[in-house]
């Protein structure tokens, strides 16, 4: 259906877009657990106590996958668990459901911690890879800025709408890499 692509635009879309995508979510996901949650400080710190706290235990299971299976395998399922983290806190606003989310959204954070990087410098190789991260950098840079653009016109008509267009977008993007992102300089 769709041809693998080069690695290096792959890594560009991944940086511009998913800086945008996250950039839409992270500008008024504070706000929504504030006002539409009705989450109090103790709560909030809940909320960044679990995502912290998954990270941190799920971080060498999921880089296992990345180093043993694919890298490639490893930012697919994180691109789309991040997007389903980020729509299961849209849909529900309450504190159980937004803890929740982050779990998911953390065990996600981890599939893709160090696995994308890894992932372009086996495609690339060492050769010139400083200038593929810096570029990256600037495509990121300019997605979040568009996101939060983005994020605000959106939270204008639904604060809630921000955070699930943010996931759907996450999930597509992940759907989008498992036809066109390659791996062939991957080796266990």
């Amino acid at each position: 259906m769709f041809a693998k692509l080069p690695a290096y635009p792959v890594y560009l879309i991944m940086s511009g877009f998913g800086a945008l995508f996250f950039s839409i979510f992270a500008t008024v996901s504070s706000i929504y657990r504030i006002q539409d949650a009705g989450l109090n400080p103790f709560q909030l710190l809940l909320v960044g106590t679990v995502l912290e706290a998954t990270c941190l235990l799920f971080e060498i299971p999921t880089g296992i996958v990345a180093d043993t299976y694919s890298r490639r395998l490893s930012v697919i399922i994180g691109t789309v668990l991040i997007g389903a983290g980020f729509m299961l806190e849209g849909a529900f606003p309450v504190l159980f459901t937004i803890l929740l989310a982050q779990v998911v959204w953390g065990i996600g954070a981890t599939f893709t911690s160090g696995a994308e990087e890894a992932w372009i410098a086996d495609e690339m190789g060492e050769t010139g890879i400083g200038k593929v991260f810096m570029r990256a950098a600037q495509f990121g840079q300019f997605g979040a800025l568009i996101g939060i653009v983005a994020s605000v016109a959106i939270a204008s008509i639904n604060l809630s709408l921000a955070l699930l267009v943010s996931g759907a977008l996450f999930v597509a993007l992940g759907i989008f890499l498992a036809f066109v992102m390659p791996e062939t300089n991957f080796t266990r």
